[in-house]
């Protein structure tokens, strides 16, 4: 091993000799669990448990499963054996020691626990705890003590960095070092600096719902990922990857946080958007779904237009709509049924009042065309007894015929020649009930009116007296397409046409949840009424409003029925004292009623600085020296940032080619570091090491439009490190108060 220097401190050695101990037991366990599971300790292999297993398979498969999963930890825990030493004594108890790590280290056969894995209910004393009285909950109940060491560790492979014992001062520097390294091209796992505010999120308890109000840079996706590898492992006898599911608002952001599980050792989780998941649902019924140019549109869009196209999409998401749809659909199923009920070639198969009695009550518990089909099978089986009738009667009258035929006529060719054309005849006359019978129950359906979930929706529209919604929504309608605003509606209908898959799923975790409307929750919370829910959101940041939520009231009752908790996070740890200063500037000037300013965590930088030009050519060469000079300083991830993505393209094209500059555009399913052009709709959620407001200008913020505000606001947190605007005349009067410098 490279020799290197230990800490300045007097329990370094001490803590050294643990660290190469733990090292070679990690080494150790390695070997042989890559003997027990012929897997290699690098080998990326998921195993699969399948359907159909009788339990001692079962039971081998999950063993093994386990085992290939302990591996996998084994080999990152090389890396970075543990973070934290804790020194507890238990009342009436011996004195403890405890290292906590991101996984669990036991030496076996001895079943030594070297590290404790940092979900343990003993960790809660590294997250919660400081020196003194202390106590935490155990599976046995509370257990209380004294607190007497809280170390935090920096280690490295075998090499042992650094030693911060307990106390304000050593935490802060501890904090401030991990919070100000350059960040990766993905969101970064944080269990080494979790904080008691965001501990007590992640260890909420698995069966209730939760919504998390959180400020810009307080960690909420990262917390919400969090809480997931604590409940799978809080909850492992009963609780499976499979029954997990993320909800994120676009591809991108997938992409953007893909790392986080994976690196807290959990496979398998489901990872998917809304519209992926509605649109899974309704199968090969899915209508076409428009990718939505809306927030584009918005930002260009008049206040007055803004609000008209709000209070549409507000409408399309409300409790009430989806009231009046299903009151609707309900009426609905009476309507399509033939009035005079069915018949057959004179034989009723069904009278009008059976029909209703049958499809109404009896057929009820069926999605509507299912039970067309199902009354298919009923009128099937009446119509081969129908069938049958008529070709006795048939049978019979040609017997008749041919009874007097044989009676009235001599014995010779025309009386056989007569006899063969009777026998051809009836034949074809029972063929044709057999044909004509396949031809009805062929066109059984058709006796209905088209129940198709776009045809039924428009019809829907065109029943209701709102010329707004049907002028914003008919048109692509009849096109066969629909936009993202109309899934709740038409996986309503579906739902109510064929019925949706069954979902599995037990714990659903929504990042940016204040874009999602209350009808879209309620579908959720129907078609997996199984589920909890953790939801985390920011008011101050619903630049999606209109389709969203203003308020968490809007869920309380008509969504849970009141049963949900609500925490609010209000430490940034993101950016810099001085970038959440000059943010809040811009937010205080629209405030969200009841919401508190973010409070950033003492970590400073340089301050932000706007900087003014007389034309485009000035700004953008001035833009590239402060990427260029920013690259040179070691920045990885820098974002420029433009109004508009037509905005982003021209700007795209004026930099210089040795930036290598990217594009960021709403279709992109990948993302990636490095100099990245992005429109301002698609920043929500992403962090970056720089970031550039590329024309900050007051036409394009004017100061009394409070979604623009929102809008920058959410621009102004993005960055950990630097933050700079430029603007082609005059600054927005919503930045009033940052630093201008001279172009």
């Amino acid at each position: 091993m490279e020799a290197y220097t230990l800490p300045a401190h007097p329990d370094a050695v001490a803590e050294n000799q643990f660290l190469q101990e733990t090292c070679d037991i990690i080494g150790e366990e390695i070997v042989r669990m890559e003997q027990e599971t012929g897997v290699g300790a690098e080998e990326e292999r998921m195993v699969v448990v399948p359907e159909g297993l009788d339990s001692d398979e079962q039971v081998a498969m999950n063993l093994f499963r386990l085992k290939v999963d302990t591996l996998h930890q084994l080999a990152r825990s090389r890396h970075q054996a543990y973070f934290a030493h804790l020194d507890f004594v238990p009342e009436g108890g011996q004195p403890e020691t405890h290292y906590i790590g991101r996984w669990g280290v036991v030496k076996m056969p001895e079943m030594d626990i070297r590290v404790v894995d940092w979900r343990s209910p003993i960790a809660n004393l590294y997250y919660s705890g400081q020196i003194g009285p202390m106590d935490y909950e155990a599976p046995d109940g509370r257990v209380k003590g004294e607190l007497t060491l809280k170390r935090m560790l920096t280690v490295h492979d075998r090499r042992l960095e650094g030693i911060f014992d307990s106390g304000v001062v050593s935490q802060d520097a501890y904090l401030q070092g991990v919070l100000g390294a350059v960040t990766s091209d993905r969101l970064r796992e944080i269990v080494t600096t979790i904080q008691a505010e965001q501990n007590q999120v992640i260890r909420f308890p698995f069966r209730e719902n939760l919504i998390v109000q959180g400020v810009a840079g307080s960690g909420k996706t990262t917390i919400a990922l969090h809480r997931i590898a604590y409940l799978l492992y809080a909850q492992r006898e009963t609780l499976r990857p499979e029954q997990m599911m993320i909800l994120a608002p676009n591809p991108l952001f997938l992409s953007y946080i893909s790392q986080v599980l994976p690196d807290l050792g959990v496979e398998r989780v489901r990872q998917t958007t809304f519209a992926d998941l509605c649109m899974g649902w309704m199968g090969k019924n899915a209508p076409k779904l428009q990718l939505s140019e809306g927030m584009e549109d918005k930002l260009t869009a008049t206040p007055q237009a803004r609000e008209a196209l709000g209070q549409v999409l507000r409408r399309k998401g409300s409790p009430d709509m989806k009231a009046r749809l299903e009151r609707w659909l309900d009426g609905l199923q009476e309507t399509i049924l033939p009035p005079e009920g069915l018949s057959f070639g004179g034989a009723v198969l069904m009278s009008a009042g059976e029909l209703r009695e049958v499809f109404l009550q009896q057929l009820r518990p069926w999605p509507l065309v299912k039970r067309i089909d199902e009354l298919k099978k009923v009128v099937a089986r009446r119509m081969n007894r129908a069938c049958e009738t008529m070709k006795e009667r048939l049978q019979q009258m040609a017997q008749s015929r041919l009874e007097q035929l044989l009676a009235t006529m001599p014995d010779g060719e025309e009386r056989r020649a007569r006899v063969r054309k009777l026998l051809a005849s009836r034949e074809e006359r029972l063929a044709e009930v057999d044909q004509r019978a396949k031809e009805y129950l062929k066109g059984f359906r058709a006796l209905f009116p088209p129940l198709d979930p776009v045809s039924v929706y428009r019809d829907y529209l065109c029943a209701q007296e709102d010329a707004q919604l049907q002028a914003a929504t008919l048109p692509l309608l009849e096109k066969k397409r629909i936009r993202g605003e109309d899934l709740a509606a038409v996986c309503t209908i579906c739902r109510a046409l064929y019925g949706l898959p069954r979902e599995t799923a037990r714990h659903i975790v929504m990042d940016e949840c204040q874009d999602f409307s209350p009808w879209q929750l309620l579908l959720l919370r129907e078609v997996m009424p199984g589920a909890a829910f953790t939801l985390v959101g920011d008011l101050m940041q619903g630049i999606h409003e209109d389709e969203g939520i203003r308020g968490y009231d809007e869920w309380l009752e008509p969504v849970f029925g009141g049963k949900v908790t609500v925490r609010t996070l209000v430490t940034s740890y993101r950016s810099t004292m001085e970038i959440m200063e000059a943010a809040n500037t811009v937010a205080a000037r629209h405030p969200v009623p009841g919401q508190t300013l973010a409070q950033p965590v003492l970590r400073h930088g340089a301050r932000p600085t706007v900087r003014t030009f007389t034309t485009d050519a000035q700004r953008i060469a001035a833009l590239t020296a402060q990427v260029e000079a920013w690259l040179r300083e070691g920045y990885h991830t820098v974002a420029l940032i433009e109004k508009t993505e037509a905005a982003a393209k021209k700007l795209l094209r004026a930099l210089p080619a040795s930036l290598n500059a990217r594009l960021l555009r709403q279709d992109d399913a990948n993302y990636a570091g490095g100099v990245l052009v992005l429109p301002a709709a698609m920043v929500k959620g992403l962090e970056f090491d720089c970031v550039a407001l590329c024309n900050v200008n007051n036409a394009q913020f004017p100061e009394g439009d409070v979604f623009l505000a929102r809008m920058l606001y959410v621009m102004m947190t993005r960055p950990l490190h630097a933050l700079a605007a430029f603007s082609t005349g005059e600054v927005s009067r919503l930045l009033e108060g940052i630093e201008r410098v001279s172009g």
